[in-house]
C-alpha cells in the first residue's frame, strides 16, 4: 500500500506548483477584502452613525456583564443572575420606571416589576357600572388608589344631588309613618321581650284583631289540616306494626252498575274495535276537561286495547275511573292510600290494576267492583310498579332502597330481588316479548335483566348520561326511549344490540327535574312528551323535527297518552288537578 501511495507521475509536480500559486492569490484577495472593510468602517464612523448595540468596555473581574467576541462570535463568559440585574448602560428613561423595576432603582413588588395596589373586584365594578348606566354618575377609583378614605363621585351632578349619591345596591330605607311605627310597637309587645326566654314568641306569635285584641280562630279547613298533622305525628311515634292504616273502599258515582244486558263499565262497547293500521293525526283542540281531583294528577292510563275508560292517580291519595265515550263523568273513586299515589298500571285485560303510593304500600284492585284484592309492603318507599304481562299475579316494583322487587300477589311474598343499582329505581320496562326488562335509576345507569334471574346481562353507563325517570317502547318493538334529565329523549335499541343511538334524539322541551311521561302514536309515526311549562311536544319519529307545540296546562304537564283506537285523540294530565281530552 505504501508503494501504491508513493507512486506518481511527472504531472504531479506541476499540480503542486499550481496549487501554491492559487493559495497566494486567495491570500491576496482576503487581504484586499479586509482593507475594504476597514475603509468602510472608517467612513461610517465619520458619518456619526448611532450604533444600537455599542461595545462597552467591561471588566470581567468586577462582575459587570459578559463579553461577546466579534472575531470568533462566541460567548466568552456565562453570566449569573446577579450580573444580569446590574444597571443598564445607556440613558435613563423617566417614563418607564415602573416597568424597569430594580434596574432603575425602583422598588419591585413582583417578579417582573412594580404592580399597583389598586383592586376593583367584579361586584363593585358591576355596581358602579349599573349606577352610571341608570343615574349617570359613579365613584372615582383614583381616590381609593391614593389610599384615601373619602369617596368622590363623578358624572351628572344633578342626579347626584337628587339621589343622594347612592348606588343601585345601596338604596336608603324609606321613613316609617306614625301608623307603621305604632303597629310595629304593638307587634313587638305581642311577641314579648327578647330577654324573657320563657315568654318570648318571636315570629311564632299568633295574629290578632287590633280593635278587639283577640286571637283569630282558625277556620274548618285549618282545623282539619291541624288534625291531620297530629295524626301523622302519632303514627310516627308508634311502632311500624301498630301504624294506623286507612280502610280500603270505593264509591260508585253512576246511576246503575250494570246495563240492560248485564254489562258493567269494564266491558267495552260493541261498536269499538281494536286498532288497525290507520294513519294518525296530531290533535289540535281541547274537547273535554275532567275535574274532580283536589290536587295534582300524577299519572293517567287508558283501558288496554279499547280505551273506553281511563284510570287516574292523584296526589290527593285517591284513584278515579273516568268515562271517555258517553257522558264523560267520573265512574268510581278508590280510597285506600294515606299518601299521594305515585304510579298505576293495568293488567293486560284491564280487569285489575295496581297502585303504588308514598305510604309504602302496593295495592291490587278490582276494576269493576272497586274492591281491594291484596296489599303488600316491605317498609320501603316504592317509586314505580309494573304488572308482568304474561302473569298478572307477578308485579315488579322499583323502590327507594335501590332494588327491583318481584312480588307474588297470591302468596304475598317477595319471590325475587334484583339488587345492583346504586340509587332509587325510577322505571321498569318490559321488552323482547316480555323475556327481558330494563330498569333505570337515579345513579344514571341502565340495567337489563333476564326476567326471573337477578343477574345483569347488560350495563349501560356513560359519563355524559343523566337519569331517566320514564321509559317507553316503540310500537314496532325495535326501540325504547328514555326521558333524560338533560332536556332530551334518548333512543336505544331493543332487539339485538341494546345500545344508545347517538344519531337519534329529541330536543326542545323542558323536563329537567320532572318525570314527564313519553308516548307514541299507535302507528309509531309520532313521539310526544309533556313539559315543565304545561306544553306537549310532538316530534316526527323518522326526522326528529318538532311538528307541533300544544299549550295544554298552566302547570307541569306530567302525563300524556294517545288513545289506543282513536287516531287523532289523546289525554293529558297536570299538577293543576285537571285531565284534558284533545282531538
Amino acid at each position: 500500500m505504501d508503494l501504491v501511495g508513493n507512486y506518481g507521475s511527472g504531472s504531479d509536480e506541476e499540480q503542486e506548483v499550481k496549487t501554491a500559486q492559487q493559495v497566494k492569490a486567495e491570500e491576496a484577495a482576503r487581504a484586499k477584502k479586509r482593507a475594504m472593510i476597514v475603509a468602510m468602517k472608517g467612513k461610517m464612523v465619520k458619518k456619526s452613525v448611532v450604533n444600537a448595540a455599542p461595545l462597552v468596555a467591561i471588566d470581567l473581574k468586577a462582575g459587570q456583564s459578559f463579553v461577546n467576541s466579534l472575531e470568533t462570535k462566541e460567548l466568552t463568559h456565562n453570566p449569573t443572575v446577579t450580573e444580569l440585574w446590574q444597571p443598564i448602560a445607556g440613558p435613563h428613561n423617566p417614563n418607564n420606571e415602573t416597568t424597569l423595576g430594580a434596574a432603575q432603582g425602583v422598588q419591585m413588588n413582583g417578579v417582573t416589576g412594580f404592580v399597583e395596589k389598586t383592586h376593583f373586584d367584579n361586584y363593585h365594578f358591576e355596581e358602579q357600572y349599573h349606577t352610571f348606566m341608570r343615574h349617570g354618575y359613579s365613584m372615582d377609583p383614583s381616590e381609593a388608589a391614593d389610599g384615601g378614605t373619602g369617596v368622590r363621585l363623578v358624572g351628572d351632578q344633578d342626579s347626584i344631588n337628587q339621589t343622594g349619591g347612592y348606588t343601585v345596591t345601596a338604596v336608603p330605607k324609606k321613613a316609617m309613618s306614625a301608623e307603621q311605627k305604632d303597629l310595629r310597637k304593638k307587634r313587638r309587645a305581642l311577641t314579648g321581650d327578647v330577654n324573657d326566654v320563657d315568654n318570648f314568641k318571636g315570629p311564632w306569635a299568633s295574629y290578632y284583631f287590633e280593635e278587639e285584641q283577640e286571637m283569630v280562630e282558625p277556620n274548618e279547613e285549618q282545623k282539619a289540616w291541624a288534625l291531620q298533622q297530629d295524626n301523622k305525628k302519632k303514627r310516627k311515634t308508634t311502632d311500624d306494626d301498630e301504624e294506623e292504616e286507612m280502610e280500603e273502599s270505593s264509591e260508585f258515582h253512576g246511576t246503575q252498575l250494570l246495563d240492560y244486558q248485564g254489562r258493567s263499565y269494564v266491558s267495552p262497547p260493541s261498536t269499538l274495535k281494536p286498532y288497525t293500521d290507520a294513519k294518525c293525526y296530531i290533535p289540535k283542540k281541547n274537547i273535554h276537561t275532567w275535574y274532580g281531583h283536589k290536587k295534582g294528577v300524577s299519572k293517567i292510563e287508558f283501558f288496554p286495547k279499547y280505551g273506553h275508560i281511563m284510570l287516574s292517580a292523584s296526589m290527593d291519595s285517591t284513584i278515579k275511573i273516568w268515562d271517555v265515550y258517553n257522558q264523560r263523568k267520573c265512574l268510581r273513586t278508590f280510597y285506600g292510600h294515606t299518601e299521594a299515589v305515585r304510579d298505576i298500571n293495568f293488567n293486560p285485560d284491564g280487569t285489575r290494576f295496581i297502585s303504588v303510593s308514598y305510604d309504602r304500600y302496593v295495592k291490587l284492585w278490582d276494576t269493576e267492583t272497586g274492591q281491594m284484592i291484596s296489599k303488600h309492603t316491605d317498609k320501603k318507599l316504592p317509586c314505580c310498579g309494573k304488572i308482568y304481562p304474561d302473569d298478572d299475579n307477578q308485579v315488579l316494583v322499583g323502590t327507594m332502597d335501590k332494588k327491583v322487587i318481584q312480588w307474588d300477589m297470591r302468596a304475598n311474598e317477595i319471590v325475587q330481588t334484583y339488587d345492583e343499582h346504586l340509587g332509587p329505581v325510577n322505571s321498569v320496562l318490559f321488552m323482547d316479548n316480555n323475556k327481558r326488562f330494563i330498569s333505570t335509576s337515579d345513579d344514571k345507569k341502565v340495567y337489563m335483566w333476564e326476567y326471573g334471574i337477578p343477574v345483569v346481562i347488560k350495563h349501560i353507563a356513560e359519563p355524559e348520561m343523566h337519569s331517566m325517570p320514564f321509559t317507553e317502547v316503540h310500537p314496532s318493538g325495535k326501540w325504547w326511549v328514555g326521558q333524560s334529565q338533560d332536556n332530551k329523549i334518548s333512543v336505544y335499541g331493543a332487539i339485538q344490540k341494546v345500545k344508545l343511538n347517538s344519531k337519534k334524539h329529541f330536543k326542545g322541551h323542558l323536563t329537567a327535574g320532572y318525570a314527564c311521561q313519553i308516548g307514541f302514536s299507535p302507528d309509531g309515526k309520532y313521539i310526544f312528551s309533556g313539559d315543565a311549562e304545561g306544553r306537549v311536544f310532538f316530534w316526527d319519529w323518522r326526522t326528529q323535527t318538532i311538528y307541533k307545540k300544544l299549550k295544554a296546562h298552566d302547570q307541569v304537564c306530567i302525563g300524556a297518552i294517545w288513545h289506543p283506537i282513536e287516531t287523532s285523540r289523546m289525554a293529558t294530565c297536570s299538577w293543576d288537578g285537571t285531565i284534558k281530552y284533545w282531538d
